[in-house]
């Protein structure tokens, strides 16, 4: 069972909402919902979005790619790994303290289910990701959206062109009309690894 499927069985009973009572809260035929428990196939974004909305979650949330405040911040052998620039400089090296509801609010725990920056971030860490709107600067990692799937990516600008890039071979990412292309999600603060996977082979 992937982990939607886990993620949508698990909100579906904290909530005490039934097939049938799902299916009239997005819309969705009872079929494409027992396929969805069952592991077989994930939803398009139409339905995700719909799924998310019924049930109060984040699209991110079903679909893997974020991680609650608590399953992050309790779980064992996790430790933070220094965020650092293109100089080398640690640029996000001290505990984000929660002053506020407002300030916790804006801050989404992500994991990384891709290797375009490894070894800086690796696949299955955890990022904690404040929300912003647009890129700020281009020395800190940005949490982006494109084609419907979540990276990170670190920004500049040549020109009108906006370049991603990562750390390593991936692709780099050129983008004319970036506002329309893809979605910033927001920066990138710390990075949390697990250090009991330090030892498995990437």
């Amino acid at each position: 069972m992937g982990i939607f499927a886990q993620r949508l069985d698990s909100v579906m009973k904290e909530k005490e909402i039934r097939q049938h009572e799902l299916c009239k809260m997005t819309g969705i035929s009872k079929s494409f919902i027992s396929s969805y428990l069952a592991g077989r196939f994930s939803p398009k974004p139409d339905k995700l979005s719909a799924i998310a909305k019924a049930l109060e979650v984040s699209e991110g949330w079903l679909m893997g790619y974020e991680n609650s405040v608590k399953d992050c911040y309790t779980t064992e052998n996790v430790a933070k790994i220094a965020v650092k620039d293109n100089n080398g400089r640690t640029i996000a090296h001290q505990p984000v303290i929660y002053t506020s509801a407002a300030k916790a609010n804006k801050l989404t725990f992500y994991v990384c289910r891709d290797g375009n920056n490894f070894p800086m971030i690796k696949s299955g860490d955890i990022l904690l990701v404040e929300k912003c709107a647009d890129f700020e600067d281009e020395k800190h990692f940005y949490a982006i959206r494109k084609d419907g799937k979540i990276t990170f990516r670190r920004p500049r600008f040549n020109g009108e062109v906006l370049v991603l890039s990562g750390e390593n071979t991936s692709p780099t990412i050129y983008i004319d009309d970036y506002h329309n292309e893809i979605i910033v999600i927001g920066r990138v603060l710390e990075v949390r690894r697990d250090l009991s996977r330090e030892d498995e082979k990437e």
